[in-house]
């Protein structure tokens, strides 16, 4: 006898979809909520799974799934990074997630992720971890970058932190710090800077989001009380701050454990387990503290979990749906 399933239909998203219906705003709630939810066991974090796809292991496919107990959804985000691309393509695009019912065991979308990339990351955790490790109402902002990532934290950073009164920004390039001033005329003072040592003057807030594959400073240069948000690992950190700084955290210590094994992020293996003081899934349920004196230097390093973008994508469905958006795909 035949059975009759029920008719399945996915819910198409596109990237100009995800920017009507996600705010800076959200993608903080969200960051904060999954850390949270990690921590209590309501999200459960898969396996990634990497595949490079040429011999030289430069340009390679990542997914990374997740389960949100507490919102009936799995998913999984694809994604692509080509440190050697083809002329005229990014390092990253053409993100997905892919989205599932857990009651039904039904997908119910695909979701545009790559502006979900930008913005949950430096713009969405980096503000969570710099909100629970920085001192109170910092006025001043060190940003070392001004690509896409980059404008994603300062955007976030600025939503996160109503005090903040100055930008300072380094980048190999004048021209995207002339954008970034450009854009926030008026809003916020920026402050374009020839070196490391202008960009870390006055300010003890400090967002790493440059793309580099070296450290651009050194760890004694800065002050007490800074606390430097990583987005990248140690690529651009000295990685002597994992050691030196009163405190170093991961986001969280699973997906992060590669940031101590990895040549690249870790170089000379200088970096042991013995040196993270704490996540920030066990900060945010209580198993370990923040920071507990104004003078404390404070490391927070987190590259990212696909639950992150689980969480942002299903908040993007549900708001799709209520709205009308998207273009619906009919299974077989």
């Amino acid at each position: 006898m035949a059975i009759n399933y029920p008719q399945e239909q996915l819910l198409l998203l596109s990237e100009d979809d995800v920017l009507a219906l996600l705010t800076p705003a959200d993608v903080i709630t969200l960051a904060e909520d999954t850390f949270y939810r990690v921590g209590t066991g309501e999200i459960t974090v898969g396996e990634m799974g990497l595949m490079y796809v040429d011999p030289e292991h430069k340009n390679n496919f990542h997914s990374m799934p997740a389960i949100l107990r507490h919102r009936a959804y799995a998913g999984v985000k694809w994604i692509d990074t080509y440190a050697a691309p083809l002329p005229g393509y990014p390092f990253s695009h053409g993100n997905l997630v892919a989205l599932s019912d857990t009651r039904t065991g039904s997908p119910v979308a695909i979701v545009g992720a790559t502006n979900i990339t930008n913005m949950r990351t430096a713009g969405g955790h980096g503000v969570v971890q710099a909100r629970h490790l920085a001192n109170p109402e910092p006025e001043v902002l060190t940003v070392f970058g001004c690509g896409a990532q980059a404008r994603a934290g300062i955007r976030g950073f600025l939503e996160g932190f109503p005090s903040l009164k100055q930008l300072r920004l380094f980048s190999r390039s004048r021209g995207p710090m002339e954008e970034v001033r450009r854009q926030y005329d008026g809003r916020v003072e920026t402050v374009l800077c020839a070196a490391p040592e202008e960009a870390l003057a006055g300010s003890n807030l400090v967002l790493m989001a440059s793309g580099a594959q070296q450290a651009l400073f050194p760890a004694e240069l800065l002050r007490p009380g800074t606390t430097v948000i990583g987005i990248e690992g140690f690529r651009d950190l000295d990685p002597r701050l994992g050691k030196t700084a009163d405190k170093w955290y991961l986001g969280y210590r699973v997906p992060d454990a590669h940031i101590l094994h990895s040549p690249k992020l870790n170089p000379g293996h200088l970096l042991t387990e013995s040196d993270v003081f704490g996540d920030m899934t066990e900060l945010l349920t209580g198993k370990c503290p923040g920071r507990e004196r104004e003078d404390e230097i404070i490391v927070s390093t987190h590259m990212g979990m696909g639950a992150h973008d689980v969480n942002c994508a299903a908040t993007v469905y549900e708001r799709a749906r209520e709205q009308g958006l998207g273009q619906t795909f009919r299974l077989a």
